[in-house]
Parts: structure tokens; sequence; C-alpha cells
């Protein structure tokens, strides 16, 4: 038979049990989004990795994931020092970013012909074509600075680009 504790301390007993999960599940949370100790994984039609140039090369229907952020691109150029990888340059058709935001859970889009993801900053930075949707607005330009951390999106149009910057701004859900 299992003891039943005295009531009044049962309270003391929930808050007790509560913050034991909390400290088990922290390791697992901080897995999750896209912190720069993250393991990357490719799938293309091929690959090549230049060990001592600290370059990875990799073709055809290119798929890296990593935590909760995916990319897709025709060609994905992958910079490492140390083993550790440190900047995407992915190309495509465009070549598309996917990541929810860690605060609503929303997925987060961009796409452009070239994107930049600087993994140590959690920043992508997306020339020609340049195009990004969050719940909150939505940004088109010939190249855009997006930081994934801080949510802020700085759009600019092209030299003698005819086409100036559009942002979408969404309202907010009266509740």
């Amino acid at each position: 038979m299992i003891p039943i504790p005295n009531s009044r301390r049962l309270p003391s007993l929930l808050a007790a049990a509560i913050l034991l999960l909390a400290l088990l599940a922290a390791p697992a949370m901080a897995q999750q989004g896209s912190g720069p100790a993250l393991p990357v994984e490719i799938t293309a039609d091929h690959a090549e990795m230049d060990e001592r140039q600290g370059l990875g090369t990799y073709t055809g229907d290119v798929i890296v994931i990593r935590g909760d952020m995916t990319l897709e691109a025709d060609t994905v150029y992958v910079r490492t020092r140390d083993r550790r990888p440190y900047e995407m340059e992915a190309h495509g058709e465009p070549a598309r970013l996917e990541s929810p935001d860690p605060e609503t859970g929303e997925m987060r889009i961009a796409t452009a012909l070239r994107i930049d993801y600087l993994l140590n900053e959690d920043r992508m930075i997306l020339t020609d074509q340049a195009h990004v949707i969050t719940a909150r607005e939505e940004a088109r330009g010939k190249r855009i600075t997006y930081d994934l951390t801080t949510d802020v999106i700085e759009a600019e149009r092209g030299e003698g680009d005819s086409e100036r910057v559009r942002i979408t701004i969404q309202p907010r859900d009266n509740e």
C-alpha cells in the first residue's frame, strides 16, 4: 500500500514535482530552435566535402535540417570551422527557409534566389527576389536581412531597381 501524504504537505510536494519536471525538461527545450550547438542534417543528390577548406558542396534537391529549421535549395554550400558549421549559402529557384517563431510557434518563411544563413548569429541575408512572411508582417525587396532572434527585418531595393520595397503589416486580432 502506498502511503498518502499529509494533506498540508500536498501543495509543497506538488510544487516540488512541478519544479523537478521543469528542470528535467530544460535540456530538451534548449535543443529546440536553431542554436549554434545543434547538428546539421543534409540530404542531396550529390555531396562533396573538402575538410581542409572547411567547405561542403551539396547539389540536387538539397534539404538541410537543423533543430526545427528547414532549408530547401538546388545548391547549398556549408562552411565549417573545426567541423562546426557556421554559414550556409543556398541557391534555388527560389531557395526556401522555414523556421517556427519561438514565441508563437507560427511558421516564418523566407525565400530568395540566394539565402546566406549565418548560424552563429541566427541571421539570414536574402538576395534577389527576397521575400519574408511572418505572422506579423510580410516583406519583399531585392535584399532582406532578417535576424531570427530579434525578429527584425531590414529590406532594401537594388541599385537602379525600379521596384520599391514592399511591407505588409498584419493587424492584431482583437481578443
